[in-house]
């Protein structure tokens, strides 16, 4: 973990032919892991049965049968 770095939580969702997404930037990864464990909650409520194709420490991704679902992440961003 970088001193100067900033952490980027970023939302994507794709449903019923809709793709929408959302990004909110964060000063420390444990500030950032907290948001994206409330993002994958909430964004859970969207959706039935599907699977989990991805749960690592800094990205999650599920899809449902119909290939809808969601990906929420954290990018690690340092300035230039």
């Amino acid at each position: 973990m970088e001193k100067n770095a900033m952490y980027l939580v970023y939302t994507l969702i794709e449903q019923n032919d809709c793709v929408s997404d959302c990004h909110a930037l964060y000063a420390t990864l444990e500030r950032a892991k907290a948001a994206m464990n409330v993002e994958i909650e909430e964004a859970r409520e969207n959706f039935g049965k599907g699977e989990v194709l991805h749960d690592l420490e800094r990205l999650y991704e599920f899809r449902t049968e119909d290939g809808y679902g969601f990906t929420v992440g954290i990018d690690e961003m340092k300035p230039l």
